[in-house]
């Protein structure tokens, strides 16, 4: 959310005081546009060979760095990788602009937990955590499947507070996002993506189309 005034629209005695100039920027400080090199909507997903994962985050500025630091469930976070971006032109009237980022962490041990974060040039995100799958074939995955999910869904804090936990090997969403994702330029997207990053940032969320995923 972002306001902008013009000077004059202010009240004279308002703006004729000496602190004017920091109270407006203190505003921007506290309420951003969303042009912002900071990491958002992060999320994990699985390659297909489980000492892997994927992991995506979407920045607004074009940034130097794609990086990921992580190591060991409790160790110093030394570890990086550098990843890839790509610029996205959303299809509404807008234009909107963002950067998809992509980094993929490879010779991971199985059933082990892992620290990450990710981002570059002095933005980063939080530290958040991710188990790899367990090894052999003796066990049976978790998994949480389900479709219909929209922005401020009632099921989001269920999910999030049983990802915290560890409770979820792999989340499936099997189609209808966010309802719609390309409303408001895409501005629902960000939203949603934003109101699942507590879940997908700590558990592969995987994801398949549905009818109303089409562009």
């Amino acid at each position: 959310m972002s306001t902008s005034y013009g000077i004059s629209e202010f009240p004279g005695d308002f703006v004729n005081r000496p602190n004017w100039l920091v109270i407006l920027l203190s505003f921007f400080y506290f309420f951003p546009t969303s042009s912002s090199s900071q990491p958002e909507q992060i999320g994990l997903a699985c390659t297909g060979d489980p000492t892997e994962m994927m992991i995506t985050w979407v920045t607004f500025k074009p940034t130097g760095n794609h990086t990921v630091e992580y190591n060991v469930h409790g160790e110093p976070l030394n570890l990086s990788t550098s990843g890839t971006v790509t610029k996205f032109t959303d299809g509404g009237g807008e234009h909107r602009v963002l950067f998809i980022h992509k980094a993929k962490l490879t010779g991971l041990t199985l059933n082990q937990a892992y620290d990450y974060r990710c981002g570059g040039d002095n933005h980063w995100s939080d530290v958040y955590t991710f188990n790899t799958l367990r090894s052999g074939e003796s066990w049976s995955p978790r998994i949480a499947m389900y479709g219909d999910l929209g922005t401020d869904g009632q099921s989001l804090q269920y999910l999030e507070d049983e990802a915290k936990q560890g409770n979820f090997d792999v989340i499936l969403h099997v189609g209808d996002f966010a309802y719609d994702m390309h409303t408001d330029n895409a501005r629902v997207a960000d939203k949603f993506m934003n109101q699942i990053q507590p879940i997908a940032a700590r558990v592969p969320y995987m994801t398949c189309p549905g009818n109303h995923d089409t562009a």
